[in-house]
């Protein structure tokens, strides 16, 4: 582990976990954590926190009904993001159940990984039975994000 005296002092004064952001209790057993790749350290955690700790090793990209549009065109295009495998789990010859692209940094070390799926998978419903079940007031975000007439958008 990477520690320099800053990291020891703020190790010793902190009063809060950095994963959970919970305070540390009288008598609670403080561990440093750490970075397992760069030996970096990140913070005070309790113990647990930092035994339960992941970090991802992909980020979710979802389209609804991925397999139902032409997603091998998305996977040929692929190829235009830079060096990286991809890897697919096939249903058909064109229809993919899902798929990823690795991002690889200027050394070539692997940053993280864009990994599709089909929403629909999770749920059985169009979006269009899905919207209808929602009332005006619960699309607050998308009235902030889309400054477009709202009843169009949900046409």
């Amino acid at each position: 582990m990477i520690m320099n005296e800053e990291d020891k002092t703020n190790f010793e004064t902190s009063t809060n976990c950095w994963i959970c952001r919970k305070d540390f209790e009288e008598g609670e057993v403080r561990v440093r954590d750490h970075c397992h790749c760069t030996g970096k350290y990140r913070g005070a955690a309790h113990q647990k926190c930092n035994a339960l700790f992941r970090k991802p090793k992909f980020v979710p990209v979802f389209f609804h009904n991925l397999s139902g549009y032409d997603a091998h065109l998305y996977v040929k295009n692929l190829n235009s993001m830079g060096e990286g495998n991809i890897d697919c789990i096939p249903n058909t010859e064109e229809k993919y159940i899902s798929f990823s692209k690795s991002i690889q940094d200027e050394e070539g070390k692997l940053k993280y990984k864009l990994r599709f799926l089909d929403s629909f998978k999770f749920m059985a419903s169009s979006l269009d039975k899905l919207v209808n079940n929602l009332k005006p007031k619960q699309f607050e975000n998308v009235k902030k994000h889309f400054y477009v007439n709202f009843d169009m958008l949900l046409r």
